[in-house]
């Protein structure tokens, strides 16, 4: 629904959990980073009635996109060669868990329904295994190319404040 591509971008590797090429696990991250932020951005049409909940969104969206792009530069300087080392069933991980909160971002017509797959997504290892990669390449990088990574409190902050929007207190 959000025009996602295969997030087979790492093939056999990733599923079998074996040892990953760098390359194919940024590729993999890219293609993930790209589909929350489609979901974030749907969210932001979804709820843009409240401008302060659309910001949240807007920013979120924003912020995977920028993930995306670090992440293709540092594809582009990676070696062809080199490892990532044994993250395949964690990356594989990550893909079950963004497939189905994409899916059920389809149908969530609630903030509090939006919020929930929002902080699935923020507690899931997308952002640590990014950020671990590019911490594995810091020497080849300009200090501070994970610092975005780095800081996902932002996300949850923002996302604890459009839960205040929310009646139901329990869900708060």
């Amino acid at each position: 629904w959000l025009g996602s591509e295969p997030a087979d971008a790492c093939g056999e590797r990733c599923q079998a959990g074996g040892a990953v090429k760098t390359q194919d696990a940024l590729s993999l991250l890219i293609a993930l980073e790209e589909r929350v932020a489609r979901v974030y951005f749907h969210f932001f049409r979804a709820f843009r009635d409240d401008p302060d909940v659309a910001h949240c969104w807007w920013d979120m969206a924003r912020d995977e996109y920028a993930h995306v792009g670090i992440l293709k530069m540092v594809r582009d300087l990676v070696s062809p060669e080199a490892e990532a080392g044994q993250i395949g069933t964690r990356l594989w991980s990550l893909v079950d868990v963004v497939e189905r909160c994409e899916q059920e971002a389809a149908s969530a017509d609630a903030l509090g329904r939006a919020l929930e797959l929002a902080f699935q997504i923020e507690s899931s290892e997308l952002n640590a295994l990014a950020h671990r990669i590019i911490e594995s390449l810091r020497a080849e990088l300009p200090e501070g190319a994970g610092r975005l990574f780095a800081a996902e409190d932002d996300h949850c902050q923002r996302l604890v404040k459009a839960a205040g929007k929310i009646s139901d207190r329990a869900l708060r």
